[in-house]
């Protein structure tokens, strides 16, 4: 039984979570409805300000509409719904077929416009601030939203691209092959895409009654990973069909209003170009999908109790698209955090984060990856070098007490460790035995799982970058705790590349080799300079002619000087 905000606590003040400005400005108390009932009763006009509070109902159901676009009825079924949601429900039918007749641009602006500038505008933002002083000054029509003279207009805006349909690069049944793939192995960490909803636009992509949308985008990126952890199963035109995403994220009919579909596509982008692109690449386009789900307003947190109903179905559907909303920008977050760290750049800083965190499950390691992003020191929190020392100590222990859930949680928690080193290198700090311990168990348990995963054709980034960074870091500690696994370690990194067999592989071995011939021949210079010490060479002769006195040394009377 669901009770109303009314009922609850009889006899207590309840408190609204934001005033209208009537009600502000006359310091009367407000009940938070539209109209509220105090200027229902004076006949003010009653205004709410658009803040970067929590999302309103009106935003909830936009973005469930994002979410659960061509599905079937089975999350909210009509069999449920009160009458007037019945009817809401025939009319929102019937609007989505009239809708159908509109073209991609239209049904872009009409769906995504009202969430992505009310929700992520701040009111001391250029865009924001006209509509603010216009409610301020109880103008009768304030203005919209929009960014009113954000130049000067002087050149057209780039026109819309031209890229024909996904189905004319693979087969339906290929696109089901690849879409399997990745749900098999990428979406257990990276757990932010509706495997219904996306089967669903797949088959209007392919039976053609599918409008032309930046959807297609999405099912482009996950045909690629798809793609790409097939291995020599790969489809022949996979980087086309990287490109047909890229194409639609460009596009500016889409890239114009940003949308929860182009947040997911960029997340898709940013693992594949982890996977196979120069870091700089990757790491651009990392920075790109967290500062699209900014724009979008991701990074907060949806309160449902305002719109919690009597209907089941609603609440469950409401929880539903508040776990996805949290998994896309947490995907989004850790990607950009931790692929900056490793990188050495600038991760894009949130602020105002209230984004509460994923729920964790036995076949879902997002959480995971999440946690351990969260344990990155913030980079110069301090200047300090004793308390940055303090930090990444820190952190690198909370790494090695996590637990190994799966052979790539195992290499990230190694990229973490790596990326500690180095960051303690710099600050000149001496390890004791215990860090070497962690480093060095933290590194072969990601050497086993690096090797696992090459040997089933899942090349991820880490199986050759932890396995290389790992022998580096450990000729750099050039201790004998460390030295002692660089004979394992260097034997696991031929296999780990013998089993791959590319060139970028061969080039990181052949770097490895060299560091480590370098680092022979330091020590076999520093035993030269000890054996020196060891074994001195004999005092130098002197082969000067000596100048002797003959007519002395031959004089008998000398002699007897002694007798």
């Amino acid at each position: 039984m669901t009770f109303s905000g009314t009922n609850l606590q009889s006899g207590k003040r309840q408190r609204v979570q934001k005033a209208c400005i009537p009600c502000r400005k006359r310091k009367r108390k407000c009940d938070g409805k539209q109209p509220c009932g105090m200027c229902s009763d004076y006949g003010y006009e009653c205004q709410y300000t658009y803040d970067d509070g929590p999302l309103t109902e009106f935003k909830v159901k936009r973005l469930e509409k994002r979410l659960f676009a061509g599905r079937d009825e089975v999350s909210v079924p009509v069999a449920h719904l009160t009458a007037e949601e019945s009817k809401k429900h025939t009319a929102n039918e019937q609007k989505a077929e009239e809708s159908k007749k509109h073209t991609a641009n239209e049904r872009k602006a009409e769906d995504t416009r009202p969430v992505n500038l009310t929700k992520s505008t701040d009111q001391h933002s250029a865009v924001g601030f006209p509509r603010t002083l216009g409610l301020e000054l109880q103008s009768a029509n304030p203005p919209r939203l929009h960014s009113f003279g954000w130049h000067c207009g002087v050149r057209p805006e780039e026109k819309s691209s031209k890229h024909g349909p996904l189905s004319e690069l693979l087969t339906v049944e290929e696109c089901r092959r690849f879409t399997k793939v990745f749900f098999t192995v990428v979406h257990p960490f990276f757990n932010f895409i509706d495997e219904d909803k996306l089967k669903l636009e797949v088959e209007k992509c392919w039976n053609g009654t599918g409008e032309n949308s930046d959807y297609g985008a999405v099912i482009a990126g996950v045909i690629s990973l798809g793609s790409f952890f097939s291995g020599t199963l790969g489809h022949p035109r996979e980087l086309d069909i990287v490109k047909y995403a890229k194409c639609i994220l460009d596009d500016p009919a889409f890239s114009r209003v940003p949308s929860i579909e182009q947040v997911s596509a960029w997340i898709l982008r940013t693992i594949y170009l982890r996977t196979a692109a120069p870091p700089h690449v990757a790491w651009l386009a990392s920075c790109t999908s967290l500062h699209l789900a900014e724009v979008i307003g991701l990074h907060q947190e949806i309160d449902g109790a305002d719109f919690d109903t009597n209907t089941n179905s609603r609440s469950r559907t409401t929880i539903y698209v508040r776990e996805y909303a949290r998994r896309i920008f947490w995907c989004a977050w850790t990607t950009n955090t931790i692929l900056s760290y490793d990188y050495g750049c600038t991760s894009v800083n949130i602020n105002k984060r209230t984004c509460k965190s994923v729920k964790e499950s036995k076949s879902d390691y997002l959480a995971h990856l999440v946690k351990l992003a969260q344990l990155i020191p913030r980079e110069y929190s301090s200047l300090d070098p004793t308390i940055q020392t303090t930090e990444l100590l820190n952190a690198l222990k909370c790494v090695y007490d996590s637990p190994d859930v799966h052979a790539f949680i195992s290499l990230t928690k190694a990229d973490l460790c790596l990326s500690f080193y180095r960051r303690l290198r710099l600050l000149n700090h001496v390890l004791d035995k215990g860090v070497i311990l962690q480093i060095t168990s933290i590194g072969n348990t990601a050497l086993s799982a690096a090797y696992h995963l090459a040997k089933i054709d899942q090349a991820w980034w880490s199986v050759l970058s932890t396995s290389f960074q790992y022998v580096c870091v450990l000729l750099a500690i050039d201790t004998p705790e460390s030295l002692l696994h660089v004979t394992s370690a260097m034997s696991m990194l031929d296999s780990i590349v013998q089993t791959l067999g590319t060139t970028v592989a061969l080039e990181a071995q052949n770097t490895a080799k060299l560091l480590l011939q370098d680092l022979l021949k330091r020590k076999n210079r520093q035993i030269q300079q000890l054996e020196s010490a060891t074994h001195p060479d004999p005092l130098p002769q002197d082969n000067r002619l000596l100048d002797i006195d003959w007519d002395v040394l031959l004089d008998p009377s000398y002699t007897f000087n002694f007798l």
